[in-house]
């Protein structure tokens, strides 16, 4: 059992009961469903200074990436959701500034075609969050983890940016015949949890050195996603992984400067 009383543990029954209730409601076979049972259950576990809607990330000149959940900064960012919360079935859109982290949503990973358009959706998110203002890392392993006095080639568990967005694919089932050795590369998804049953992270097994993971993927070392046995407890470690991500990441204030000077000069030129 983990610590903190078994909470990885406790959190995986927690998510598995929510979804076999929403599924006996609902067929997730059916269009959004699976979606929108994954932004009810993350509000309800995140920090209330995350917001959580469905929708598409935007950068000031207006490109857009994405479909499925975001998480972001509720205190910066406003939203166009009418009403009360849960309003999950509108679509926002969200600035680039104030996105921590885009989860893509698969009821089943049942074959390769599945995962790479799952993983091709997560990888446009992370490459468009990358244009934004950069928050530099002070304490950046430029050339690799120190240990016993040594610099290693080993993964570096943070990454350069502390505004480095987090990107990961959340399955309700998935068939481990489907191989994830192809998913690396510079907008890598950082997590995949695959049903309950299976996570995939950065994590190498680096022989006599042993095993080594990082939090973030590292485009530096760029060794594939791992895929990892964790039978019955893989939403509670992939929840939590995302939990230690979201709570690394300092995000930088909206720059609104460029809109209000952009607007204000279109109104003075429709006088």
């Amino acid at each position: 059992m983990s610590s903190y009383g078994g909470y990885i543990e406790r959190l995986a029954r927690k998510v598995e009961a929510r979804l076999q209730d929403i599924e006996a409601i609902y067929n997730f076979d059916l269009g959004d469903e699976f979606e929108l049972a994954i932004c009810a259950l993350l509000e309800d576990i995140l920090p209330a200074k995350y917001g959580v809607c469905r929708g598409f990330v935007v950068a000031e000149n207006g490109e857009k990436a994405g479909d499925d959940l975001i998480i972001y900064d509720r205190m910066s960012s406003p939203t166009l959701r009418s009403g009360m919360s849960r309003q999950f079935p509108v679509k926002e859109q969200i600035p680039v500034d104030a996105v921590y982290a885009y989860i893509e949503c698969k009821h089943s990973i049942s074959d390769s075609a599945i995962l790479g358009r799952a993983v091709s959706q997560a990888e446009a998110v992370k490459k468009l969050l990358l244009t934004r203002r950069a928050r530099t890392n002070p304490e950046y392993q430029v050339n690799g983890p120190v240990y016993n006095g040594r610099v290693r080639d080993w993964p570096r568990t943070y990454p350069p940016l502390k505004n480095q967005p987090f990107c990961a694919v959340f399955a309700r089932k998935y068939s481990s015949d489907v191989s994830v050795q192809n998913v690396q590369g510079d907008h890598s998804p950082d997590l995949m949890i695959l049903g309950n049953g299976h996570v995939a992270t950065p994590t190498v097994f680096m022989g006599a050195d042993g095993i080594c993971s990082s939090l973030f993927y590292d485009t530096t070392f760029g060794a594939p996603l791992c895929v990892e046995a964790a039978p019955g407890n893989a939403y509670g470690l992939g929840l939590v992984i995302l939990l230690q991500a979201l709570s690394w990441i300092e995000l930088l204030p909206i720059d609104w400067t460029d809109a209000l000077s952009t607007t204000f000069l279109d109104n003075l030129r429709n006088r």
